[in-house]
């Protein structure tokens, strides 16, 4: 029997916003400047430092509208106190934390959708290094893989992409590579993230030391035409 040649992979073309904003408490934050090389390089023009920490005019004109511009931006904020305390997420992992908030994809099955309020803007969060330092104290704790003896194996495990798809805003951020390689460092733990991006050029020439897992979602090709 005869088969027909596989079809060349679909290139992917990486999200490109219109517009960055930068709140005035991310702009004083040491990875912040890389984001801006990062958005730069890549070739956002519209890249505004703001006086406070409010994103405004995001509410403006009808729900498409609001939407499209939502989608098209990218906001570089300080994570609140409640995003540096991790919270157990059973039986993924351990223990969850944030990069950022929101994703620019479009899935219409997205559970974000739902769960986080306001505009769908991303968000990502410019207190990395603050983020990183305040899993330690969790190091060696938890309820699912630190808790079971099957499981003892894989360490601490730590979730990444609970509200958002990490991959998806790398080449923008830096800030998974900057994880994988802190995680890289801390014997006994596991850093996981779930994505539908394929973007890991990057992450080659890291040393994560075996302490890094990624999940990859793929539709079939009758959803993905479909959808």
């Amino acid at each position: 029997m005869e088969t027909s040649p596989s079809a060349p992979p679909t290139t992917v073309r990486r999200w490109l916003p219109r517009r960055v904003l930068i709140t005035a408490a991310a702009a004083d934050q040491p990875h912040t400047a890389e984001v801006i090389r990062r958005c730069a390089a890549a070739g956002v023009t519209d890249i505004e430092t703001l006086p406070g920490n409010r994103l405004t005019g995001l509410t403006v004109g009808t729900d498409r509208e609001m939407y499209a511009r939502a989608k098209s931006t990218l906001a570089v904020v300080v994570a609140p106190p409640s995003a540096l305390k991790p919270q157990p997420i059973p039986p993924s992992a351990d223990w969850q934390f944030h990069l950022a908030r929101g994703c620019p994809a479009h899935c219409q099955y997205c559970y974000l959708a739902g769960s986080l309020p306001g505009a769908p803007v991303t968000r990502a969060f410019a207190n990395l290094e603050e983020i990183l330092a305040a899993l330690v104290p969790y190091e060696h704790q938890g309820t699912v893989t630190s808790a079971q003896a099957a499981r003892a194996h894989e360490g601490t495990t730590f979730e990444a992409s609970c509200y958002t798809d990490p991959l998806g805003i790398e080449h923008l951020t830096g800030s998974l590579a900057a994880t994988i390689e802190h995680f890289a460092t801390r014997p006994g733990t596991q850093l996981r993230f779930t994505t539908k991006f394929d973007a890991v050029d990057e992450f080659v020439r890291l040393d994560h030391r075996g302490r890094t897992r990624a999940r990859i979602s793929v539709n079939a090709p009758l959803v993905a035409r479909r959808w």
